[in-house]
């Protein structure tokens, strides 16, 4: 893995100097996970950042009922645990692998080290966290405001962006992403289906019509 070159492709790391891109390699430390391992738990002390090479991996808590919400999904490029050490605060969500993860990992105090002697570095950073906090408002507001059917068309639009039309996820999984029961996550992607929006099969779903889960995502429910 050439650790410099990842780094590049980031976000957070995409725009810094090539001096400042090997500071951050040089601290960086590679780390394979299988399928199903957890990286880290709600409530761990956050000592490192989690940055994603390759896989796909889900933050999840679990509700007062003991029901499974995912409250985000992380791909490659994705940085997991960023908030928590840059806020000095314990990680505040559950990290699984939901398939092979080949992931780079900063220690906190490495991390903090960096940031804190270059400004170009910090500011990053500050905008990085910016955009995350503004995302989870977005989420809050959509769980609030939109009905059920536009909760699960964003999340698909979503999705597709990161891992093309091809989906690898269940109707649970799109259940718990979107704080909904697994009965009513199976009739909104039916009516889907019968929409000629997507097809499913087991574990997986299709986006078949990008246009009508758009319109779906940015307003009132279509009409089948």
């Amino acid at each position: 893995m050439n650790k410099t070159q990842t780094l590049k492709a980031c976000e957070l790391f995409g725009d810094l100097s090539v001096s400042e891109h090997a500071k951050f390699a040089a601290v960086a430390r590679e780390q394979t996970f299988n399928r199903g391992d957890v990286l880290f738990n709600e409530g761990d002390r956050a000592g490192s950042i989690i940055i994603v090479v390759e896989g796909q991996c889900k933050a999840m808590k679990y509700t007062s009922e003991g029901m499974e919400l995912i409250v985000e999904m992380f791909g490659k490029c994705d940085i997991m645990g960023v908030i928590s050490v840059f806020s000095n605060t314990p990680y505040s969500y559950n990290a699984i692998a939901l398939t092979k993860v080949s992931a780079l990992i900063i220690r906190k105090e490495d991390f903090i080290t960096l940031i804190t002697n270059n400004k170009e570095s910090a500011v990053k950073v500050l905008n990085y966290l910016g955009k995350r906090i503004r995302s989870l408002q977005e989420k809050v507001q959509d769980f609030f405001s939109d009905k059920v059917e536009q909760r699960i068309a964003k999340l698909l639009v979503k999705l597709t962006g990161k891992m093309g039309k091809e989906i690898p996820f269940t109707r649970q999984d799109i259940a718990a992403m979107v704080g909904t029961s697994i009965e009513t996550a199976i009739r909104v992607t039916s009516r889907f289906r019968e929409a000629g929006i997507l097809k499913s099969s087991r574990g997986k779903l299709l986006i078949i019509n990008m246009e009508k889960l758009g319109v779906m995502a940015e307003g009132p429910p279509i009409k089948f």
